[in-house]
């Protein structure tokens, strides 16, 4: 009798000691399930709403790039047609971020005399370059009826271009510098000096709304090259291009 006394003091005694901690944890602003439920549901919305917020976009425009060097040597002002995609976060806003990359290519020689590098024909090529023009506008967005919206956009953008020996040109050909070889090498050096990578960008589209996900309609955008505009040369490697917008 007594000994069934005591395992039930004993267990009512473990019992208000469990139920003491509980209630001290809980007062000192220990672990609430519910709430810790509520702050994950909270995050994976926050981030299901970044996401939605991002819109996918393709661009198909033929790009003008300027050579005010064009004579018997290098060719005329080359055009080249990029592939381009890009994100616009947020969407719907009036202001959005809407980086995009662009590839081409195009052929290139070395002027020895000049000291630079400048497009080159397909009979007179040397070097095979190829470019990524990384540009990152602001974009301003008036919605100026129920599906029409007009975008202006302003930025800056880098062009980073390499160059191999082109198709059927030996690096022991001769070249203006001494061999193809050391053309190309200079022609890759030039790229990167005097900050003729750098540009000022800027652009305008107008988008019509076909569904509430898909938008198309016509681009235009120029890039300014500071590195020429800093040597004195003018516009030379100024870009324009002209096409088709489709958001997605």
């Amino acid at each position: 009798m007594k000994r069934k006394v005591l395992c039930t003091v004993f267990i009512l005694f473990a019992r208000i000691v469990s139920i003491y901690s509980e209630t001290g944890l809980n007062a000192q602003g220990g672990t609430n399930p519910a709430a810790a439920d509520a702050d994950i549901t909270e995050s994976s919305a926050s981030s299901g709403s970044f996401i939605h917020q991002i819109d996918f976009f393709l661009t198909f425009e033929p790009m003008f790039i300027l050579n005010t060097e064009a004579g018997t040597k290098s060719a005329p002002s080359p055009v080249v047609y990029p592939l381009t995609v890009g994100v616009s976060w947020p969407d719907y806003y009036f202001v959005s971020f809407q980086p995009r990359l662009s590839l081409f290519y195009n052929y290139y020689l070395w002027d020895s005399d000049e000291e630079m590098a400048l497009p080159a024909e397909v009979e007179n090529r040397t070097a095979t370059v190829f470019s990524f023009l990384f540009t990152f506008p602001a974009v301003f967005s008036f919605h100026l009826t129920d599906r029409g919206t007009l975008e202006a956009e302003a930025g800056v953008s880098m062009l980073v271009r390499f160059g191999i020996l082109s198709s059927g040109v030996s690096s022991s050909d001769s070249g203006t510098s001494g061999t193809a070889a050391d053309d190309t090498s200079l022609i890759n050096k030039w790229f990167w000096t005097n900050g003729r990578m750098m540009y000022l960008s800027g652009g305008a589209a107008w988008l019509y709304s076909f569904t509430d996900t898909i938008k198309a309609g016509p681009d235009v955008r120029f890039y300014l090259p500071l590195g020429s505009l800093a040597e004195g040369r003018g516009l030379d490697a100024m870009m324009l291009s002209a096409g088709i917008k489709l958001v997605l």
